[in-house]
């Protein structure tokens, strides 16, 4: 795929995006950098507040863990589909950190969603599975989370120097 001046990635065809859509996806794909940090940020607070309500140290936080889950879900979808829009159709020469960055955050798209389900549905029962489903899926997004935007770091500044400023 075409590669943009600064050395991120776009992949709207070896010449960039050249149908009006393409140049209207590409335009608003321009904000999937931007909307990343906040469902990573909202996720991230959401463990670190279940595992104090996990621990007791937190007992009344059941409702802030459930609002950070949901806006983080939704900015998570929003991020998602900037990416897709930023990035155009998968080319079927990609390879490594950008194909990795993308199967995450598809997957984190989808997952968010179904993070959200599986809260709403531990709380409306009294099941120790459904909570306990539920937490191995906050607990288990958050490093995907942090995996993903480290790749995500790696395509938009350059590879692994942009970790160790080399």
């Amino acid at each position: 795929g075409a590669t943009s001046p600064a050395g991120g990635h776009a992949h709207w065809g070896e010449d960039g995006a050249s149908t009006p859509f393409e140049r209207a996806m590409s335009r608003i794909g321009v904000f999937h950098s931007f909307a990343v940090h906040f469902p990573i940020a909202l996720i991230l607070a959401a463990a670190l507040a279940q595992g104090l309500v996990f621990t007791g140290r937190f007992p009344t936080g059941a409702d802030a863990v459930r609002y950070l889950v949901w806006t983080g879900a939704a900015g998570g979808v929003l991020a998602g589909l900037l990416g897709w829009a930023h990035s155009g159709p998968m080319g079927s020469d990609e390879a490594g950190v950008m194909l990795a960055h993308r199967l995450l955050g598809s997957g984190l798209l989808v997952g968010l969603v179904g993070l959200v389900a599986l809260g709403e549905w531990a709380r409306k029962t009294s099941s120790d599975l459904t909570k306990l489903l539920f937490n191995i899926a906050l607990f288990g997004s958050a490093p995907v989370l942090l995996l993903n935007g480290f790749l995500g770091g790696a395509l938009a500044h350059g590879g692994l120097r942009h970790l160790f400023g080399g």
